[in-house]
């Protein structure tokens, strides 16, 4: 069923009981429902023509997990390996021997397939086929998932078309010039979540690989708010799989809703939350009914996606009731491990891939109705609620938990009154938790472009952490409204190393963390007999783009007995300062005969901070000097040892190098050079 559905607010999804065999995985089969499942079959058999065909094994499969070139991309490959995730039986293929003999029975056409779960769907009104397909030594069960379909083969629609916006200027944010994208009139579910921080940095999900299973993408293929997309060739791939064909423009224009939040860019009128991000579109669902079928087709796509090397799952569908009630999902059955869909999204998620799905629409229905359906019940599946822009909880949003406790849904975002693409193009606006999913999916998707060092589930927790409600979350509104300036800085520190090691009378600071050349590392110490940090160096970040970059710098120290130093960097992203490292170590003494000089920052901006340790009574200068010889300042001094600590200020010199002196009434204790920054 389609998230987004007003019509029937009770969620018709489907799921397969615990009485489901899953084959490679641990999920057991509850042996009292055996005999219910057989019962269904029996009863089901005569009136349905798509069954489901349960295999025993992979005995004879063309793939070998030493070898899994010939069934998954250099992507899919490369996703397992980034988060040390191993290939296994799972993601062998199934026999094609087994497939072959299922194709030779008379009247029988195979659907689609499903490694994960080893199971075939076919279509056959043979009921003899089904009894000859039973008898065969390879097959576990078999099981019926839906009639034939409608002899049309037409989609009935499932909701009305939305209706156009209106957006008075006066209740909207300024779309400013301040952004990097003129969002128009998505500015406010972009805001919610601080999501313009990720693409005022470049993060618009490029790079990024997302497939959007849903009803259908009408008229996609000429829809102007899809101009970009299909201009850069960032559609990469469709299939239907409910009427097994390689298009997906001509059916239901749920997806295309759902796709044209993320994917739109079209500067002051409509921008998406993943604006450069490319896409998989896969119809799964049949709008026009409702049967187990579909959760079949879910996990078909799924697969698909994971075998092409797709990052990111955006799916707006659940499933709870069928128009053949026996086949309902209770309350308990939407427990995490039961229904075909949250076990194939839940592996999706176990192969590396986020898996985003609308945690549904039955918030106002009373009982057991008004919770989350099927996959958003999953453990590892990120369930997505409906607020409005103002973060108000929509009524129709499902409630949590999921049948088994767990909090649901996840996350919210802007699912009342959501901007969405119209038919033509035009700027119109929906509501429905199947619009709050890809709001949310195609921000994460940013992050993930931004942090692509991270595994799924690191991602996830990080958004999770930065919602509002993370410190008590409830049944409405999960852990909140994400802020991905959070997420940001949340990550950013997750991604720093670093460490101070005392080397004869040094500390040397040696670090790597996530930066660009806009950012910059402010290194702070503190001894034992200081009552705040002082800056000894300010550190420019080094890339051009957003990478990971290693950094050492050694603090030269004085003391005549052993003493305690605290050092502290901070890092300085954009209009955001995180505290990286803070540690503390002694430094032995005698580290010097005499003086200890530090100059820092270096380079640096505004001031000039040195810092004398002398031991003995003396006449101390210090004269800062162009590179042509020309002092510039000076100071003097009469110290009876100890500490000497004096600033220079310097923000009015121009950016290049200068030199700093420090003498005694007798010598030239320093000389070096300093560089002011631009």
């Amino acid at each position: 069923m389609i998230a987004s559905d007003r019509t029937s607010v009770r969620s018709r999804f489907r799921y397969l009981l615990t009485l489901y065999p899953i084959p490679h995985t641990s999920y057991p089969i509850p042996h009292t429902l055996v005999a219910f499942f057989l019962v269904i079959v029996t009863f089901a058999a005569s009136a349905q023509s798509r069954s489901l065909i349960m295999l025993k094994d992979k005995r004879g499969t063309s793939g070998t997990i030493a070898n899994p070139s010939g069934f998954l991309s250099p992507r899919a490959v490369e996703r397992r390996t980034k988060q040390h995730i191993q290939i296994d039986s799972s993601d062998l293929p199934v026999s094609a021997a087994y497939l072959q003999a299922i194709a030779a029975i008379p009247n029988v056409v195979i659907l689609n397939v499903s490694k994960w779960l080893n199971q075939v769907c076919i279509r056959t009104t043979d009921a003899q086929a089904l009894i000859t397909i039973k008898a065969l030594p390879f097959v576990k069960n078999t099981f019926s998932l839906a009639p034939r379909l409608p002899g049309t083969g037409q989609v009935i629609p499932f909701s009305p078309e939305p209706v156009t916006a209106s957006i008075p200027a006066v209740n909207r944010l300024s779309a400013t010039t301040a952004n990097s994208l003129n969002y128009g009139n998505t500015i406010d579910q972009i805001h919610i979540h601080n999501g313009e921080y990720l693409h005022n940095q470049g993060f618009s999900g490029t790079g990024v690989h997302i497939a959007i299973l849903d009803a259908g993408f009408f008229g996609y293929k000429t829809n102007p708010a899809f101009d970009s997309v299909r201009l850069q060739n960032r559609v990469l791939g469709e299939w239907d799989f409910v009427a097994n064909e390689a298009s997906v423009n001509e059916d239901n224009s749920h997806g295309m809703y759902c796709f044209s939040i993320m994917a739109t860019n079209r500067p002051g009128a409509m921008v998406g939350s993943a604006p450069h991000a490319a896409f998989y579109l896969y119809r799964t669902e049949d709008a026009g009914s409702e049967y187990l079928v579909e959760e079949q087709n879910w996990v078909a796509a799924a697969e698909r996606a994971d075998s092409a090397g797709a990052d990111m799952i955006s799916s707006s569908l659940g499933y709870a009731d069928f128009d053949n009630p026996v086949y309902n999902h209770t309350f308990l059955q939407r427990n995490g491990n039961t229904a075909i869909i949250t076990i194939g999204a839940d592996l999706a998620a176990k192969k590396g891939m986020i898996v985003m799905n609308s945690a549904g629409n039955s918030g106002a229905e009373t009982g057991d109705a008004k919770f989350i359906a099927c996959p958003a019940d999953g453990d590892s599946v990120v369930a997505v609620g409906a607020v409005d822009i103002n973060g108000r909880i929509a009524a129709f949003s499902s409630w949590g938990p999921n049948g088994a406790g767990k909090r649901k849904p996840n996350i919210v975002s802007v699912g009342q009154g959501t901007i969405i693409a119209g038919l033509d193009g035009s700027v119109s606006a929906g509501s429905g938790t199947s619009y709050a999913n890809p709001n949310m999916a195609g921000l994460i998707a940013c992050l993930w472009q931004a942090f692509p060092a991270f595994s799924n589930m690191q991602i996830m927790d990080a958004v999770q952490q930065s919602a509002d409600r993370h410190a008590s979350p409830d049944d409405r509104y999960g852990y909140g409204i994400p802020d991905f300036k959070k997420a940001f800085s949340i990550l950013a520190a997750k991604s720093f190393k670093g460490q101070v090691t005392p080397v004869n009378c040094s500390g040397v600071i040696s670090w790597s963390g996530t930066d660009n050349e806009t950012m910059h590392y402010d290194l702070e110490r503190r001894s034992g007999t200081e009552t705040s940090f002082q800056t000894i160096a300010s550190i420019k970040g080094k890339s051009r783009g957003f990478t990971s970059n290693n950094y050492t710098f050694t603090d030269a120290l004085v003391s005549s007995l052993p003493a305690a130093y605290q050092y502290r960097i901070k890092q300085f992203l954009v209009d955001t300062t995180i505290i990286v490292l803070d540690t503390s170590f002694t430094v032995p003494g005698n580290c010097s005969a005499t003086t200890g000089i530090a100059i820092a920052p270096n380079p640096f901006m505004q001031t000039i901070n040195v810092r004398v340790q002398s031991r003995q009574s003396q006449k101390m200068s210090i004269s800062l000097y162009s590179p042509a010889g020309q002092r510039l300042y000076y100071y003097e001094t009469q110290t009876a040892g100890g500490l000497v600590a004096h600033t220079i200020p310097a923000s009015g010199l121009a950016a290049g190098m200068y030199i700093i002196t420090v003498r005694d009434n007798r010598k030239v204790l320093y000389s070096g050079k300093v560089v002011k920054g631009k």
